[in-house]
């Protein structure tokens, strides 16, 4: 007797099993159709409203079209009296729910979407096309070798984690790429839209099977003309206290004073890196031409005061015995080191620029 409870137990689990079994039948891959099944990807920018650089942030408004064939909904115009069927925010997710649909993500999105929109088209031949808009952060990574000359290219990178690569491949056609674009005037001031491109590869899954992405590249520029005269101006002017050291006679800045002049300057530059800092987030804590030539800043200064405190030195050996080669000495380093620095300094942005 109690063997037969028992089964009529099983049997009754398995009663139960069956409605969520076929509740999840829409996950199994459209039937009818060969695969793997293309999912093509177009993708439109509309706006990018922040770009953190030393977090590796993009906040960015972003709309993607999906497009792929079910032969499961398929219709008759004759009977729906339609070619097609479009189904918008509720409605679109009522249907989706009902419907196979490849569960696409944004596999760099930081948390949930700010905000969401979809619309979805159902053709008469099985054509789907699903719209979904949404507002949200972006994990990207940041290249500031080129401040302020930078070009940054920012990837969406799209996943189908749900299905391996050979049921389901994510792609984009011709005609897909052409009705991609971004919006030529972005929220940020200090940058311009250039293009958009994409880019295949693949990845390991949870049951070690290789999966598809296609990352939606993004290029923007620094608009560097808005940090000229805020970067370079002021760094050039706390630069030329050298070309003081090197030029002034003793008769206008004394000895005693030259050391205290090149002190003051150095804490100037230390507090302009914290200015360039706070102005312009990762311009000195990455590695940028700007940080690059403040370093060089902090050993050219000491290095003009000992120079120059060497050559005014009346006491100097060289003094005594060559006085005339001195003189030649000074005339010559007066105009070769301070040049030297700046041809150092204009190679480090020229290559920065070049590399961007």
């Amino acid at each position: 007797l109690w063997r037969l409870a028992a089964v009529c137990l099983i049997a009754s689990g398995c009663l139960h099993i069956r409605p969520a079994a076929a509740a999840d039948a829409v996950t199994e891959v459209p039937r009818g159709v060969q695969l793997p099944i293309q999912v093509r990807v177009s993708v439109r920018v509309i706006n990018i409203n922040r770009i953190l650089e030393t977090t590796g942030e993009v906040g960015a408004s972003v709309e993607f079209i999906q497009r792929w064939t079910d032969p499961a909904q398929r219709f008759s115009r004759l009977t729906q009296g339609t070619e097609h069927l479009d189904f918008v925010g509720a409605e679109a997710e009522a249907r989706l729910a009902r419907m196979w649909q490849p569960g696409m993500v944004i596999e760099n999105l930081i948390g949930a979407a700010r905000g969401q929109t979809v619309a979805l088209s159902v053709a008469e031949d099985g054509r789907i096309t699903l719209i979904r808009r949404l507002d949200g952060d972006f994990r990207v990574r940041i290249n500031m070798s080129g401040f302020p000359f930078d070009v940054q290219h920012l990837p969406l990178r799209f996943i189908v984690p749900r299905y391996p690569a050979n049921q389901v491949v994510v792609t984009t056609t011709e005609a897909d790429r052409a009705e991609s674009s971004i919006e030529p005037t972005l929220s940020l001031a200090n940058w311009r839209s250039k293009s958009i491109g994409f880019e295949q590869d693949s990845f390991s899954g949870w049951s070690a099977q290789p999966f598809n992405r296609l990352s939606a590249v993004i290029t923007v520029e620094r608009n560097s003309t808005r940090y000229l005269l805020r970067v370079f101006v002021p760094f050039t002017a706390l630069m030329s206290i050298s070309i003081l050291l090197l030029w002034a006679p003793t008769t206008l800045v004394n000895m005693g004073a030259r050391p205290t002049l090149t002190f003051s300057s150095l804490l100037a530059l230390s507090a302009m890196a914290f200015t360039f800092e706070a102005s312009f987030p990762g311009s000195i804590s990455m590695n940028s031409p700007i940080a690059a030539m403040i370093s060089m800043g902090y050993l050219y200064l000491p290095m003009v005061l000992a120079i120059d405190l060497y050559l005014g030195n009346e006491n100097s050996r060289l003094k005594k015995t060559h006085p005339l080669l001195l003189q030649e000495i000074r005339r010559n380093v007066r105009v070769t080191v301070p040049l030297l620095f700046v041809g150092i300094c204009l190679a480090s942005l020229i290559s920065s620029a070049d590399g961007g």
